[in-house]
């Protein structure tokens, strides 16, 4: 026996798998509407406003696929996720999990640029230690930590046929006799030095050298540069950076020649050292710079951030425009604002009689004068270092910005602080220019191809330096950006930088599809446009590489022109852009139509006119 219940025949109707079906959709202004969408295809919502575009788009199609995806987890994990209320709709049927992207730009902070937002200033920070070179802030060499193999390949392929010195410094301590140095070095087993250009024998009852100065070179090994004599070279170098700390020189000199007695190998010596470091050291200049950090390249770490701004890339300063609003003026018609008045006119004086001294005109107005007239102004007498109490006694002119720092010495006092607040502005980052980074990243650059010049540079040469700094290159547009890194090799063993850099280049080449192939990276969050935001969130979820995903965007063709669209569909033709582009996506978009899907045409001119663009981006959505 059973419950009849339980035997009835029940008609259920089949679910459509190529589609998502949405029955009695009730939510806020729509009317019970029955609609099927299909998947893998680019639908668009339209209709006049108050119409349900959104409560269809939005509240019920989004929340629900939201909605669902989030209750796979369990209780303890939907605590710390946003949940949707239910929409008010019969049933929905084979809705994928969505994503919601809409044209409100939610960062208020300076740090976040489009760089962090697409998450490609993350790939950048993990791909520069691998592919970026070294070099020195004063000699501008290459720096590279050597081995002894490779000091030794070097000194094979540079100096064949040639008789060397191997030396290393040692540190002499103060006060010490040249002979108990020497007799020192005898008990460690060497018997020549390196000084003034020319070997010196610490073994000589009545040595030469008088004085010795900080440290001294001692002579490893002299040997002949040839093929038989690798191994005992490569043993001379790893014996002289153990003791070196490090460091090691090469010295050439001519064969059968000694230097201590040849003037002509000294020269040849004194031109031609070699020097060679195993660390982050520039062997040259002796100058250490901080090793390849992930940390370093990045302006939200404290290790890469410019310790002036604070990776912020501005500073709050006083601004001489508003200091000086109207340059229209002389000096003597008050052509600074602050010195007008009667409680800082003594400073007008002190102006007056500086430009006496210097004999320029005070009639003539200030942007009128020459440049270094309106630096004396600005800058004052010192331009370098603090002014002392003895430059104010002797009536030396403290200029513009002297008198604002002698003014932000007397913040304590309330007045003083209101004061200031009038004359100061955000200002570029004097130290770091704007870059956001600290001098020490600036060390490591790319060899690359030639770029258009940057922004900084323009007026001057077509095409840029091919070693950029990482600031220089997110300064770059973002399609300048993608052909310059397609253009760098990376190491064939180095697999990691091959995926880093596709990475980099798959997201950058999303969003020059997507129509902001002008941005740049470091450009500030804060102002870009609705429509630049959306298409931005679109890039980032496009390079998550996500499958079976409902998007939901909200007019993602605001700002973009409809040629635009015909160049996307033209160049997103890549397989991998095409598995990416397989989620539905749907899209709201405001038209002169009447009801939700009602199809009549309007008669005007300029409705005939947006719903041809709307049949030209359906047209867009068949191809792409």
């Amino acid at each position: 026996m059973g419950s009849k219940i339980g035997n009835k025949e029940r008609v259920i109707t089949p679910a459509r798998n190529d589609c998502i079906e949405i029955r009695g959709a009730r939510q806020n202004n729509l009317k019970g509407i029955d609609v099927d969408l299909p998947l893998g295809k680019l639908t668009v919502v339209t209709g006049p406003s108050g119409s349900g575009k959104s409560s269809l788009a939005f509240q019920t199609i989004y929340a629900e696929g939201q909605r669902r995806y989030v209750e796979t987890f369990s209780p303890y994990m939907r605590q710390f996720l946003d949940r949707m209320d239910k929409p008010r709709v019969d049933d929905i049927r084979g809705i994928p999990p969505a994503i919601a992207i809409e044209q409100s730009n939610p960062v208020k902070t300076s740090r976040s640029t489009v760089g962090t937002m697409t998450v490609i200033n993350a790939y950048l920070k993990l791909l520069w230690p691998r592919i970026a070179h070294a070099f020195c802030p004063s000699c501008g060499r290459e720096i590279r930590p050597e081995t002894a193999q490779s000091i030794a390949e070097q000194v094979l392929r540079d100096c064949v046929g040639k008789n060397i010195l191997i030396t290393f410094w040692v540190a002499v301590p103060s006060k010490t006799e040249p002979r108990k140095f020497f007799d020192f070095l005898q008990q460690q087993g060497y018997l020549r030095i390196w000084i003034d250009n020319q070997v010196v024998r610490v073994d000589d009852p009545n040595p030469k050298t008088k004085r010795l100065g900080a440290r001294v070179q001692v002579v490893q090994d002299r040997i002949a540069i040839t093929g038989e004599n690798r191994t005992r070279l490569v043993e001379a170098i790893e014996t002289a950076l153990r003791f070196g700390k490090g460091q090691v020189n090469v010295i050439p000199v001519e064969a059968g020649v000694s230097p201590a007695t040849s003037k002509t190998a000294t020269d040849s010596a004194t031109t031609t050292v070699l020097p060679f470091s195993t660390g982050w050291h520039c062997a040259w200049c002796g100058l250490d710079i901080r090793s390849p950090t992930v940390g370093l390249f990045s302006f939200n770490n404290p290790l890469g951030a410019c310790p002036d701004c604070r990776g912020f890339g501005r500073t709050i300063a006083i601004d001489l425009n508003k200091a000086m609003p109207d340059r229209s003026l002389s000096i003597k018609q008050g052509v600074v604002r602050v010195f007008r008045g009667a409680e800082f006119g003594e400073s007008q004086k002190d102006l007056l009689r500086a430009c006496a001294r210097k004999d320029i005109d005070i009639n003539v107005p200030i942007e009128e004068l020459p440049k270094a007239d309106q630096d004396f102004v600005v800058e004052g007498e010192r331009r370098s270092g603090e002014y002392t109490d003895e430059d104010y006694e002797h009536d030396r002119w403290y200029g513009v910005r002297g008198f604002f720092r002698w003014l932000e010495s007397k913040t304590y006092k309330m007045h003083v602080r209101v004061l200031l607040s009038r004359y100061r502005a955000y200002v570029t980052c004097p130290k770091c220019n704007g870059s956001r980074y600290q001098p020490e990243a600036l060390n490591y650059r790319i060899q690359g191809a030639a770029v258009p010049s940057l922004p900084s540079q323009r007026g001057g040469l077509e095409t840029a330096s091919p070693c950029l700094t990482l600031p220089e290159l997110q300064a770059l547009s973002i399609s300048d950006a993608r052909d310059l890194l397609r253009a760098i090799e990376c190491s064939p063993n180095d697999k990691t930088a091959q995926m880093l850099r596709d990475e980099i280049c798959a997201r950058l080449n999303y969003l020059r599809e997507v129509g902001v192939g002008y941005l740049t990276l470091d450009r500030s969050t804060r102002t870009l446009s609705g429509g630049e935001v959306q298409r931005v969130n679109l890039t980032t979820c496009l390079g998550a590489s996500l499958a079976n995903t409902l998007f939901v965007m909200d007019e993602p063709s605001i700002g973009l022109h409809a040629r635009c669209w015909s160049i996307g569909a033209r160049d997103a033709q890549s397989p991998r852009q095409r598995q990416h582009l397989a989620g539905r996506r749907a899209r709201r978009t405001n038209h002169p139509r009447s009801g939700q899907f009602d199809r009549s045409r309007s008669g005007s001119r300029r409705a005939r006119w947006r719903i041809g663009l709307e049949r030209r981006a359906f047209e867009f959505s068949t191809r792409w």
